[in-house]
């Protein structure tokens, strides 16, 4: 309270970016080819990376467009409207797998990451939920093992469920860092994890909508992950799932919006 309402110059730069955003639609998104093939074209993602969709919550000194959550709700909807895969790729990118960096990241993690994320030369997701955990995150049996040096993590388990899974570059992992058995309540740590640590991904799951949007399991097999990709506080991971989602779900929430319409 006061309820949010955009400033002059970002309301009319959001009808400008939704403007745009409609002509690309009209002339290159194909959704009953999309749904048919399940898969979004590559031109069609190189297209929304020219328009600057990967970066809309991205501030701007790392090369995004730095929009406020209100106009990203505005854009999310927009896109769900025109088609359902295309807004959950872009939306899970930055309303669940960027959101923990920008939130927790330190400015060492932001420089290193938030630069190619904006552009969309890297793709990033959110790995919470496993064949046995989903909402119950002390279920959680992923177990990220310290090194003797304290330089790395070793990291071991299942994901599912994993929207860009199939493609994306950077996840936001939560893992065990206490021993299974030993505690109700696990202490959970957030991992930054690129895809070259280590990350196996399993096939598009077959889904009875959003079909173009990637969704698979993922397969940690020993990745290593150094020691200064931790997100936020050791052990604390929990609390950084929880803030994450709480964003997310306003983005979901958007794209219902636009889809109802």
């Amino acid at each position: 309270f006061p309820f949010p309402e955009l400033g002059t110059d970002e309301r009319e730069n959001l009808s400008l970016m939704l403007n745009s955003v409609r002509t690309f639609a009209h002339r290159s998104i194909d959704s009953a080819r999309i749904d048919r093939e399940a898969v979004i074209p590559p031109e069609v993602i190189q297209g929304l990376k020219d328009l600057g969709l990967f970066g809309m919550i991205i501030p701007r000194e790392y090369g995004g467009l730095g929009l406020s959550t209100t106009a990203f709700a505005r854009m999310i909807q927009e896109l769900s409207a025109l088609d359902a895969s295309v807004a959950v790729t872009v939306g899970a990118h930055q309303s669940i797998g960027v959101k923990g960096l920008l939130l927790f990241g330190t400015d060492a993690q932001k420089k290193k990451y938030l630069p190619k994320l904006a552009t969309g030369e890297m793709i990033a997701s959110f790995a919470l939920t496993e064949p046995g955990a989903g909402s119950d995150a002390a279920a959680i049996q992923t177990r990220a093992e310290p090194s003797a040096d304290g330089k790395r993590y070793t990291l071991t388990g299942t994901k599912n469920w994993i929207t860009n899974g199939g493609f994306a570059e950077l996840f936001t992992v939560f893992a065990r860092t206490t021993a299974i058995g030993t505690q109700n309540k696990p202490r959970l740590t957030a991992l930054l994890v690129e895809r070259a640590h280590g990350v196996r991904s399993g096939p598009n799951e077959p889904k009875l909508g959003i079909r173009g949007a990637s969704t698979t399991a993922l397969y940690f097999d020993d990745a290593q992950v150094p020691a200064e990709n931790v997100l936020g506080e050791t052990g604390r991971g929990f609390k950084v799932a929880m803030e994450v989602l709480n964003t997310g779900r306003m983005s979901l929430a958007a794209g219902c919006i636009g889809l109802a319409r």
